[in-house]
């Protein structure tokens, strides 16, 4: 179950933390300052904030549907429910599926830290889709965003309600507990399992600073070899799996990781594992189309890649996304 020790650093924000410094922001204002916390309240008119005593998020339901298929979209690092993953949320509604936009760190009454997140608190996420009429309980799909791919695979191993999985950006190993209050200080492992902690990497020994970015990277990558226990066993999410990846990643090397998931899968014979590799895209190269007159197109190379080339992998890539769900939980198009 791979559950208990850790495998052990001070890097909980990985590679982004490097960018940050390389660009030279560093400690002239709070870190959390850099990202800041969104809780984005959706429109009455397309959506409603859920705030019960064990679900956090706001749930957009597909117009017109009953019994339709559903999603649990969960984003990464930033915590709370940040714009981006709204974007997306909201063009899945608009493509016929209900989605549930779960919080699990960072809100307010949640966790201050990406630590000890337990993965039932994902499973009351599906179990309240599965209570809504707009929703078929057995056509449920998870989509999970960097850091949270990494809960999104460890839950798909656990719960047999989902029916396929959706990675963006994504992570193969459970990497250390992280905070953007010390983002350069390590955690304990950030997801637990009916008490128990995932065992996950320590990268203490890693040389951080003052040196390039792709050999840091290269390092991290190398512990896997050392620290197998870490390593996300993707053989055993028993349903299809869709990647997104950004060569041009600036947070971490989610494309790397991403062949390795491919590769593992491949050799235990798990051969619905599918990757998309888009060679100018950056972290946010995931999510929903965004035009060149939105005014979030300037900011799409922010965390690697231009503005271009993670633009186009978001038009492309959210239409794979939607042929996948729609084939994988027998949603028709509109």
């Amino acid at each position: 179950m791979r559950l208990g020790k850790k495998i052990g650093c001070g890097c909980g924000g990985l590679v982004l933390l490097l960018l940050l410094a390389a660009i030279g922001i560093w400690l002239w204002k709070p870190w959390a300052q850099l990202v800041p916390l969104e809780m984005v309240e959706p429109e009455p008119s397309v959506g409603e904030r859920v705030d019960t005593d064990d679900v956090l998020g706001n749930f957009y339901p597909a117009r017109g549907v009953e019994n339709g298929p559903a999603i649990l979209l969960i984003g990464g690092s930033e915590g709370g429910l940040g714009s981006d993953m709204t974007r997306l949320a909201r063009a899945l509604q608009a493509d016929g599926f209900s989605v549930l936009h779960q919080s699990y760190w960072r809100a307010p009454g949640q966790p201050e830290r990406l630590e000890g997140i337990p993965l039932e608190t994902f499973q009351r996420g599906l179990a309240w889709l599965r209570t809504r009429p707009e929703v078929d309980p057995s056509r449920l799909a998870m989509m999970g965003w960097s850091r949270g791919s990494e809960a999104t695979q460890l839950l798909a191993m656990r719960d047999e309600s989902i029916r396929a999985v959706v990675l963006g950006m994504p992570g193969n190993a459970v990497a250390p507990g992280f905070t953007w209050d010390a983002p350069w200080k390590q955690y304990g492992s950030p997801w637990t399992w009916r008490g128990e902690a995932f065992d996950y990497l320590d990268m203490s020994e890693v040389q951080m600073f003052g040196r390039d970015m792709d050999e840091v990277g290269r390092d991290l990558m190398a512990l896997q070899d050392e620290q197998p226990e870490a390593i996300i066993p993707i053989e055993e999410v028993g349903v299809p799996v869709l990647m997104i990846c950004g060569e041009a990643d600036g947070v971490w090397a989610s494309c790397p990781m991403a062949r390795k998931i491919e590769e593992r899968a491949d050799a235990n014979g798990k051969d619905d594992v599918r990757l998309l590799a888009y060679a100018d895209a950056g972290h946010y190269g995931y999510g929903a189309p965004v035009s060149e007159d939105d005014p979030a197109f300037e900011n799409l190379s922010r965390l690697g890649g231009s503005n271009e080339g993670t633009a186009e992998a978001l038009r492309e890539g959210y239409r794979e996304i939607v042929r996948f769900l729609r084939e994988e939980t027998g949603a028709s198009g509109t």
